[in-house]
């Protein structure tokens, strides 16, 4: 798992994620639920990402990535909103954002909303890993860092996975 600290280095939330060579998921949890009545995560989910058990937790939002091709992807931003209707009442998700990464040799990915403005945009070009990244104005800075992120996970060691097993 990882923190997210703010300046006096308390956390605020913590990200686990799960990912498998075309798909990704990860969520990000808080200490305050985002409803009344919502139900804290599974405490042995905690434990297994060595999270303390005891710490009650709250799923705030959620990123779902799929590589679209060898060096594409897709990643979905969405928060928390409520209780979905039913007998099993999990949390109810609301999409805020769409990255994609574009096709080229470096780094290129756009943020955008559901509606399809663009409100971020990422790029890591040359030989640097210095990341340039432009956000539009009253948009989540950190869910478009997090979210843009989840597009270039594992990138190049799909590749060279791919490439060692003979696929590419």
């Amino acid at each position: 798992h990882t923190r997210i600290l703010d300046s006096e280095g308390k956390n605020r939330a913590y990200i686990i994620s799960k990912s498998g060579l075309a798909r990704g998921e990860t969520i990000i949890l808080k200490k305050l639920p985002n409803y009344e009545g919502q139900e804290p995560v599974d405490p042995e989910m905690l434990h297994k990402n060595g999270i303390d058990r005891d710490l009650k937790l709250y799923n705030f939002a959620k990123i779902e990535s799929k590589k679209t091709g060898l060096s594409t992807c897709v990643a979905k931003y969405s928060i928390v909103v409520g209780k979905e209707s039913g007998e099993d009442g999990k949390d109810e998700y609301k999409l805020l954002y769409v990255a994609e990464k574009l096709s080229s040799m470096g780094f290129h990915c756009i943020v955008r909303t559901p509606g399809g403005d663009a409100v971020a945009t990422a790029d890591q070009t040359g030989a640097t890993c210095d990341t340039n990244v432009n956000v539009a104005e009253g948009v989540d800075l950190a869910a478009v860092l997090l979210t843009a992120k989840k597009t270039y996970h594992g990138d190049a060691t799909t590749a060279g996975a791919l490439a060692g097993a003979g696929v590419v």
